[in-house]
């Protein structure tokens, strides 16, 4: 599973301290369930003008160093943190065959406030690389729009309708990463307890806070 979250300007304040604050929540949550640590890998990456690996795939722990994320870069590119998706996966399918493991289909939590600041022909051609079906590796992604993000761009970044969500209409910007975290944390779990039963399947509910894009946008 991975965190892919905007670290962009426009995230300064309460929202990237919503976003540090739940990922120490998860950590410290998962420490919690064993289960979790001896089924579920996670990565973070984040994205501004360019992506950058802040968590090369981990067993979740107490002891588990996570980073600080910061506001920086000067714009939101979108193509940078899927191309980085793109080449990071199979290289992490591969480390964990090599040791032994299973593995199924990634997760993807897909996490901005904003649009991107790059033409749409740039992070489409890296988001239809990524979703191709010919990439074995390819994710399910989740994605999340709060603040001044466009549903449009959200329900086409998910790899499914029932995968695209927005903040809905008046709620706090940190409140709803808050409640996105808590979800994370929570699909970790159910699905952890999923693998151990046998079953592939991503276990998800819709975070409070949130509407989700499941019908076609006009």
């Amino acid at each position: 599973m991975y965190f892919v979250g905007d670290e962009s300007h426009s995230m300064a304040g309460d929202a990237i301290g919503a976003v540090n604050q739940g990922l120490i929540d998860l950590r410290d949550e998962v420490a919690k369930h064993p289960l979790i640590g001896k089924k579920v890998r996670f990565g973070i990456i984040t994205f501004a003008d360019t992506a950058q690996t802040r968590l090369e795939l981990s067993e979740l722990n107490e002891d588990l160093i996570l980073p600080t994320l910061a506001p920086r870069g000067r714009g939101t590119s979108y193509s940078s943190a899927l191309d980085a998706l793109r080449q990071t996966i199979p290289g992490d399918v591969a480390l964990l065959k090599g040791s032994g493991y299973q593995v199924h289909r990634p997760s993807v939590f897909f996490l901005s406030d904003g649009q991107p600041t790059e033409k749409e022909d740039k992070w489409r051609s890296r988001l239809d690389e990524l979703k191709d079906p010919g990439f074995k590796e390819r994710p399910n992604i989740l994605a999340f729009g709060v603040g001044d993000a466009d549903a449009t761009v959200i329900q086409q970044v998910a790899s499914a309708p029932r995968y695209a969500f927005m903040m809905t209409e008046g709620s706090s910007t940190a409140g709803a990463i808050a409640e996105f975290a808590a979800s994370m944390l929570n699909s970790m779990v159910s699905s952890a307890e999923r693998l151990d039963r046998g079953e592939q399947t991503i276990e998800f509910e819709k975070p409070e806070g949130f509407v989700q894009l499941d019908a076609p946008l006009v």
